[in-house]
């Protein structure tokens, strides 16, 4: 890749930092920065996000509250090459890590249990942040850890417990929100009641109500069909048998059901839909860790997701595409048992995760009788809906094992972690298919072992030195599987797409520098992403029907710099982050579809013993080259995605125990901006306006 001015500056910024602090003591009661967060889920062992040599970033409930957000989409931008694409529609958005921005190239999983949700121009998460405590973010592969469909990263939201609201010696409580935003009109109201009957059982409840008219977007425009209109619900109960051992279920639920856009992921006019949304996600989880055993620190957990969308009443032509009524759903089951031993100076992380994931596309509509191939367009129908199976979202299941060893063994100021996971996907299309193609073995079995190895070294006290080695892989979807695209075969000869990832980075944490009690810690990470055997479409003139449309043709290599800050006092904070990203895929072009450069500052004070809290972001993206389908020339050319600047205001007032008042203003200046595309990272939908957020939290 070729560093920028930027980029080299910060190539070399974390290594002065080291004589800047190198004789300063170390004190016990410093204060921690973002860095220091924990994240069990992310590593599978107690790290913090600096100590864990990998590229982690945890979002807490606090930033979500101060930015008010109403999806998870609109905090990510302090976590470089991180994006959300495919909004601002509401069940419009993705997550893009290192410009991995598919539902299979991102796991994602709520409490334990696996979600995704993958369908032609939506998005692929739809849970309220409201309901999170935590949100670890792992960039780059992770598939000794967390399995395959982890290419670009790992996204895993932990939700809210009781024992996030209840005080010292409380045994019950209630907290009531009261929102409202400007932009868009919007009503929030949330309630979250909870309690602890025993010392041994927490409970927790809640409901959310999001209400609102269309969003105005950047450029002045009114997106058409964007209201917000969905209900959020959540139980979670805790049980601690004894000191070493807890069991926690939960259950979220979300209803959202409204005239949408088709297309929520990009720019353009598609038509729209009368479409209802719901998810559940259930989870059981136990966890044993006697205080007394180096070898048992266990955690099981069983969970189960249901992602369902009903289509109805299309305009123009999505009266054909969706018909009287067309159904996708996802149904997930995940088992994942993980235990940790202490043997001297190895720790062993080893377990075994099972996901079973069904898939259904059925449409109930009018049979075509009569069709002119002029148009395009059915001419007339039959009198008897006909429920048939949708080619273009092939239904079947999916199941998946993963057997998994990885040994962290210390010496000195060394640390060397070495894994290796063995994976196996069975893939099953639904009987109406297989019935199709008699002749053909339709049940289709892939295998992989990847290792993955990862060497530190503590040079001083303040400074980490650290290089990880990692091997990735994905099998084909469903989807790639058994498509018929115009006609064409299966493409039942597929095989897994490979990644490699190699990074190197270095570490600083520094304690009572230019006062007492400030803390400094820096990550910067270089790395560089190699995507071999990659699935592509092949659908040009030199591959007609009835052949294969998916077939293993493509390959792309990708490598970028990633460095964070973060500074706190008792009074004041600083963070800031910065990413860059290239590649070319293996015919040398560029790969379009990746983020641009991003710049993000965020400062803030604490005032009147924190009881007030000020804060400030500056987010910089820069220009991009992208390229844009020209209708009239019917070909694509390349087009600039041009920079922006936001800036963004938060204030939380703790007035009294029980009354507190944030405010939150989004794009401050009202910037027009456009987006990332979810389909192909083109230029999407313009960004929002300005957007002024009130609330009003009351604790009972």
């Amino acid at each position: 890749m070729k560093l920028t001015r930027v980029a080299a500056s910060l190539l070399l910024a974390i290594m002065p930092a080291t004589v800047l602090a190198e004789d300063k003591p170390k004190d016990d009661n410093t204060i921690t920065t973002a860095l220091d967060e924990i994240t069990v889920t992310a590593t599978r062992t107690a790290k913090t996000a600096l100590d864990s040599s990998q590229a982690i970033n945890v979002i807490t409930s606090e930033e979500i509250e101060r930015k008010q957000a109403n999806t998870m989409f609109e905090v990510l931008d302090m976590v470089p090459n991180v994006t959300a694409t495919g909004g601002p529609f509401v069940t419009g958005g993705k997550f893009g890590i290192r410009g991995f921005d598919d539902a299979e190239d991102v796991m994602v999983t709520v409490d334990g249990a696996v979600q995704t949700f993958e369908k032609y121009r939506m998005g692929s998460f739809f849970g309220d942040p409201e309901l999170f405590k935590t949100v670890s973010i792992k960039r780059g592969p992770s598939t000794v850890l967390h399995g395959a469909g982890a290419l670009g990263g790992v996204v895993q939201v932990e939700l809210k417990d009781a024992g996030d609201f209840l005080g010292k010696d409380e045994q019950a409580g209630a907290k009531v929100k009261l929102g409202y935003h400007s932009n868009n009109e919007q009503e929030n109201g949330t309630v979250f009641a909870y309690a602890r009957p025993l010392d041994s059982i927490d409970l927790l409840a809640a409901y959310i109500k999001r209400d609102s008219k269309d969003f105005e977007l950047s450029n002045g425009e009114t997106l058409d069909n964007s209201a917000v209109k969905n209900d959020s619900w959540l139980l979670k109960g805790e049980f601690y048998p004894s000191d070493d051992q807890a069991i926690s279920l939960s259950y979220t639920k979300l209803d959202d059901a409204q005239r949408t856009e088709f297309n929520t992921t990009d720019e353009g006019a598609w038509g729209t839909v009368y479409r209802e949304v719901t998810q559940d996600v259930a989870n059981l989880s136990y966890e044993l860790s006697p205080e007394d055993s180096d070898y048992i620190d266990l955690r099981a957990s069983l969970g189960y997701t249901q992602s369902h969308v009903t289509e109805s009443d299309g305009s123009g032509f999505l009266k054909d595409f969706i018909g009287i009524e067309s159904r996708y759903e996802y149904n997930i089951l995940t088992l994942d048992l993980v235990n940790n031993s202490q043997l001297g100076s190895h720790l062993l992380t080893y377990g075994v995760q099972y996901t079973d994931q069904e898939r259904i596309g059925e449409k109930t509509a009018l049979p075509c009788v009569s069709y002119d191939p002029m148009t395009g367009r059915c001419t007339e129908y039959g009198s008897t809906p006909v429920t048939s199976e949708i080619s273009s979202q092939p239904g079947g299941d999916q199941r998946r094992l993963g057997i998994y060893l990885q040994d962290e063994f210390n010496w000195h100021q060394w640390t060397l972690i070495a894994g290796v996971r063995y994976e196996r996907y069975e893939s099953e299309p639904t009987d109406a298919f297989a019935a199709k193609f008699p002749d053909l073995d339709t049940k289709i079995d892939h295998d992989q072992f990847v290792p993955a190895v990862s060497l530190s070294y503590q040079v001083t006290d303040y400074l980490k030195l650290f290089g990880n080695y990692q091997q990735g892989f994905r099998a084909p979807l469903l989807d790639e599987l058994y498509d018929e695209y115009q006609g064409r075969v299966p493409s039942l000869s597929l095989d897994v797409e490979n990644s490699s990832n190699t990074e190197f980075g270095a570490a600083s944490s520094f304690d009572n520098i230019w006062a007492d009690r400030d803390a400094l810690n820096a990550r910067l990470i270089y790395f560089d992403t190699r995507i071999t055997d990659e699935i592509v479409s092949n659908t040009g003139a030199d591959n007609p029907p009835p052949g294969q449309r998916y077939a293993n043709l493509g390959e792309n290599d990708r490598d970028g710099i990633e460095f964070e800050l973060n500074y706190r006092t008792p009074d004041y904070f600083v963070d800031l982050s910065y990413s860059t990203i290239d590649g070319e895929d293996e015919a040398g072009e560029p790969l379009w579809f990746l983020p641009a450069d991003k710049l993000a500052v965020s400062l803030g004070t604490y005032l009147f013993d924190d009881q007030v809290r000020l804060s400030t972001q500056v987010l910089f993206v820069d220009d991009r080259q992208v390229q844009v389908y020209d209708p009239a020339s019917r070909r694509y050319v390349e087009q600039t995605h041009e920079n922006y600047t936001l800036v963004g205001l938060y204030a939380n007032w703790d007035i009294t125990d029980w009354l507190a008042v944030n405010v939150a203003v989004d794009n401050l200046f009202d910037e027009e901006y456009q987006v990332l595309a979810g389909t192909g990272g083109g230029l999407g939908n313009y960004g929002l306006g300005r957007n002024i957020k009130t609330e009003l939290a009351f604790t009972f």
